[in-house]
């Protein structure tokens, strides 16, 4: 019984392969079939101009910027004052030689 499920089960892996294999063969639409509807302009060109205006940056987005850089030099400032407060009390109690 298991001879039989193991050979069954090859055989529907060759099959799968063969099916795949085939319609790597098949030639995919050619572009003179559908060829394009709008001319358009050099390509390139287009994504220049995509990428110009993702680059500037919007004024809510600066604004946001100088919030984060400022809560991240106060939070800077505590965690230092901290580690200042943590290092004079190992000081205090250091041993008495």
């Amino acid at each position: 019984m298991k001879r039989t499920l193991a050979w069954l089960a090859g055989l529907v892996g060759i099959a799968a392969l063969g099916r795949t294999l085939a319609r790597r063969r098949q030639p995919t639409e050619s572009v003179a079939e559908h060829p394009p509807t709008v001319a358009t302009a050099d390509p390139a060109e287009e994504l220049r101009r995509k990428l110009a205006g993702q680059r500037q940056p919007e004024p809510e987005a600066e604004a946001g910027a100088e919030r984060v850089a400022q809560t991240l030099e106060e939070r800077r400032a505590r965690v230092h004052a901290k580690a200042r407060e943590a290092i004079d009390a190992m000081d205090d109690d250091g041993p008495a030689a």
